[in-house]
């Protein structure tokens, strides 16, 4: 989990809110945060980062030492301290915070394998990360069992990713059940409001629980972001919303409506290679998918209907698969009676149809008018029928 807390971060963060130190707070809340770490190299810098927002502190190491001050005024929330300013996970933790105090010491070179004491919040957070930890044996079957999920899901084996979900899902449940008990022990803690807004994702029963906690809990940062989003902090995704898509739905460097749909020539499952222009003169759906792709596999049964309801009014759709293994592909289109035209170049998100049209999610789709111009990008159950429809009385 703390792996992945630091990557989801460090890729959605704001880095350049490096630059800029939170205003100075009127309010008297703070955190006081000391380490004596005998091999803490000298001179350098250990860094205290809220990854949500960008907002930080630092501090030089003297005598393998160090004392960072951060304002706290908003509530408490997670933050990275790591050893450094280049972002790396293996010098960096994970580490809740709130008004008060956190002592560190030990002999590492960075913040791993230290003894933490201070604030009552440090050994409830040391509490949560004993049970998250991925050392922890369930933690590491779920892993060993996510692999499994993944490798039998490229190869289309579809009984065995449903075999692999079931057993996660035990332990997975399991696993919920233990930090639904700890927050129900917890109702005050600030640390109840970072397992409700990560581990819970019944948005009823985070509601149920949210309910049980009290005031301290509900004040800190983490559940007033999760209550009020976008008014307590910005939204991080906010921050790289991409606004070079056109009003069509295209993304930056796709085609666009009304222009000429870009050349395909690929192979078939049989290795024939079939080509856009065979299909002139006909309103032709090009429809990027992948055996893997649990959204595109929920969509085949619309549209099924869909292709069923108008494949005798001049209209056809082209599968363009995104897998990188045949017989996952093939095993699709078989499990699911795909009985459409299917091609793939197998490079999965490296295929040289989804560059041309700018793919970088599936599912995917682009209508194509006879004449060979996109006529809609995107469109998907009833307003595929709709639109269909109008071009196919």
């Amino acid at each position: 989990m703390i792996k992945k807390f630091l990557l989801f971060f460090l890729t959605t963060g704001s880095l350049s809110a490096l630059a800029q130190q939170p205003a100075t707070s009127k309010e008297t809340k703070e955190v006081v945060v000391t380490g004596k770490i005998d091999n803490l190299p000298n001179d350098s810098m250990v860094m205290l980062m809220e990854p949500y927002t960008g907002e930080w502190d630092s501090a030089i190491v003297k005598n393998h030492s160090f004392r960072i001050k951060h304002d706290m005024a908003k509530g408490g929330s997670v933050y990275i301290l790591q050893v450094g300013t280049v972002m790396d996970e293996s010098k960096g933790l994970v580490l809740y915070m709130e008004d008060g105090k956190m002592d560190i010491t030990g002999k590492g070179a960075d913040f791993r394998n230290l003894t933490y004491s201070g604030s009552p919040w440090v050994s409830e957070w040391q509490e949560v990360m004993a049970l998250t930890s991925p050392e922890n044996p369930d933690t590491k079957k779920l892993a060993a069992l996510e692999k499994k999920y993944w490798d039998a899901k490229l190869i289309g084996d579809e009984d065995a990713t449903e075999k692999y979900e079931k057993e996660g899902s035990v332990i997975k449940n399991a696993q919920t059940s233990v930090l639904k008990e700890w927050i129900k022990k917890h109702p005050n803690s600030g640390v109840s409001g970072y397992l409700l807004t990560v581990y819970i994702q019944n948005e009823a029963e985070k509601e149920a629980l949210y309910a049980t906690l009290g005031e301290h809990a509900k004040q800190s940062r983490i559940l007033m972001r999760w209550k009020n989003p976008g008014k307590i902090d910005p939204s991080p995704l906010a921050l790289h919303t991409d606004d070079s898509a056109g009003s069509d739905g295209a993304a930056a460097g796709s085609p666009k409506t009304g222009v000429a749909a870009p050349a395909v020539n690929l192979p078939d499952v049989d290795g024939k290679m079939v080509s856009l222009d065979d299909f002139k003169g006909k309103y032709v759906l090009v429809d990027f998918w992948a055996s893997w792709c649990a959204p595109c596999i929920a969509g085949m049964p619309a549209l099924k209907a869909t292709y069923d309801k108008f494949k005798d009014k001049n209209f056809v759709i082209l599968g363009v698969s995104l897998d990188s293994k045949k017989e996952g592909w093939v095993k699709g289109i078989e499990k699911h009676q795909l009985n459409w035209r299917h091609i793939s170049d197998l490079k999965g998100w490296g295929s040289e149809a989804a560059k041309a049209y700018g793919v970088t999610a599936i599912p995917a789709s682009v209508l194509i008018g006879p004449d060979g111009k996109i006529i809609a990008l995107n469109l998907g159950g009833d307003a595929l029928d709709k639109k269909l429809a109008e071009l196919l009385p």
